[in-house]
């Protein structure tokens, strides 16, 4: 989008939302046209010196109540779409514009974002491993280039248009991560950030209560090819059921990673040791700090999209040795003698079987899993549930913990498979803490998984903070 002013100012979003559908109703900026701006902010308890404060409604709050809070804490002007506030914020000189809908309004400045800025974008999408896969792209990336990616996970219809509003004019990629819990939603996020490379990380069952079934999450997830012209590069997982159909629907140049031998990035010669995990990519020996074959195949689509971006293997190699794990997503912790694994960041039936499997390859004295509901799984909650009891019942497991209410399915899974490890419910965080300190010793591994809901993340911190001060 070409503007006379300059893009920082507050002028600039003025114009950029005057000419956006018609959102913006009035302007107030209390004479600070030319202040500049940053980037944008959703929450005022976080960074908002010199951003643009959206007040989003939600179920949960309305941002209009913070937008003093966010001025006060240095943002450049608010976003409103309640025009009765207006007078109010005008009269104590708050810098702000109104807007017909404060969330539209985010978009549609992203959208003029992006079209100023002169970007390559790498966009990752999947059931599982998107996080770790765009924080392994982005540490590959920055070897060559100036990396741009998103906070955490803010791959949703709101965290993407704030990551766009956060890059600056000097980034060379955007590295960002696509969500959806509908279909349309790739497909619309795709539109706004305009990947020049497509990943997708494999097709699982995550939120297969919202799409209700495998078939239509990778549908959704094949929208991003959509998206993809031919010049473009798509990397997609060789190793999963649905690769035929997603090769068949790239116009893009399509690389497959994966253990099979088929595939062009090949993943091989796996290891999990100790300290973390050893493999080979195309024949390039890797090292990485977090548990799992899952994690080396995130490296390995890694790998092969920097390598469509001009990034050597050995830099990308390099690069991912040094990477520590983020929090709730494979960070290993030494507490006292016992190895924690930190997956509690969230789980499908998909991931925790693999997660289980990873655990019951770790040399260690004992093996204990302490998992929690997975959530979001619709008519499959039960069977899904089922299977991780049946996958336990297969596997060197001295003991599950479990935390929520779908411990009897578990059980049932169990039972039905001819046993194996004991099994154990808790509803009480408290209770269930003591249980775990009361039988880990020196030389055992833990692995935590369980949806973000169940919490299980403070159960990690609590075992940790215990196990120190042993």
């Amino acid at each position: 989008m070409e503007c006379a002013v300059n893009v920082r100012t507050l002028a600039w979003i003025e114009t950029a939302l005057s000419t956006s559908e018609g959102l913006l109703a009035r302007a107030r900026l209390a004479g600070r046209a030319e202040g500049a701006w940053r980037g944008a902010a959703i929450d005022s308890r976080g960074d908002c010196a010199g951003r643009l404060f959206f007040a989003l409604s939600g179920g949960r709050t309305d941002g209009h109540r913070f937008v003093r809070d966010a001025y006060a804490a240095g943002a450049a002007a608010a976003v409103i779409d309640q025009a009765p506030l207006s007078e109010a914020l005008a009269r104590e000189g708050v810098a702000h514009f109104v807007v017909s809908d404060a969330r539209a309004a985010l978009t549609a400045l992203a959208s003029a974002w992006r079209e100023h800025l002169d970007v390559r974008v790498v966009a990752i999408t999947g059931s599982g491993g998107k996080t770790t896969t765009k924080e392994l792209i982005r540490a590959a990336m920055r070897t060559r280039y100036r990396v741009h990616t998103s906070a955490g996970n803010y791959n949703s219809t709101i965290g993407v248009p704030l990551t766009l509003l956060d890059a600056e004019e000097d980034s060379e990629y955007l590295v960002c991560e696509l969500g959806a819990n509908q279909t349309g939603e790739i497909a619309q996020l795709s539109a706004l950030v305009k990947p020049d490379t497509g990943v997708i990380t494999n097709i699982g069952d995550a939120h297969v209560g919202c799409f209700g079934s495998r078939d239509a999450i990778a549908a959704a997830k094949g929208e991003l090819l959509d998206a993809l012209p031919a010049e473009a590069s798509a990397v997609l997982p060789r190793d999963d059921t649905y690769f035929p159909a997603l090769h068949a629907r790239a116009r893009a140049r399509v690389t497959s990673f994966g253990l099979a031998a088929e595939s062009d990035v090949r993943l091989s010669d796996v290891r999990v040791l100790e300290h973390g995990t050893e493999f080979r990519v195309a024949g390039v020996a890797f090292t990485l700090r977090s548990f799992g074959v899952y994690n080396a195949l995130n490296a390995c689509a890694a790998a092969a999209a920097a390598d469509a971006c001009g990034v050597p293997i050995e830099a990308t190699r390099d690069a991912l040795a040094e990477l520590s794990p983020m929090a709730g997503r494979g960070r290993v912790h030494e507490a006292g003698g016992v190895l924690v694994v930190d997956e509690s960041y969230n789980a499908s039936p998909a991931s925790t079987r693999l997660s289980l499997s990873m655990l019951a390859g770790l040399k260690a004295e004992r093996r204990y899993a302490v998992l929690g509901d997975m959530r979001e799984l619709g008519d499959y909650t039960r069977a899904g549930h089922e299977e991780v009891g049946r996958h336990v019942a297969s596997l060197r497991i001295d003991k599950v913990f479990w935390k929520g209410e779908e411990a009897g399915a578990v059980a049932a899974g169990l039972a039905a498979a001819g046993g194996g490890a004991a099994l154990e419910r808790f509803e009480d965080a408290a209770a269930l803490l003591s249980a775990v300190l009361s039988i880990i010793r020196p030389g055992d591994a833990v692995l935590v998984k369980g949806s973000r809901a169940i919490e299980l993340d403070r159960l990690v911190e609590g075992i940790v903070a215990a196990r120190a001060s042993d």
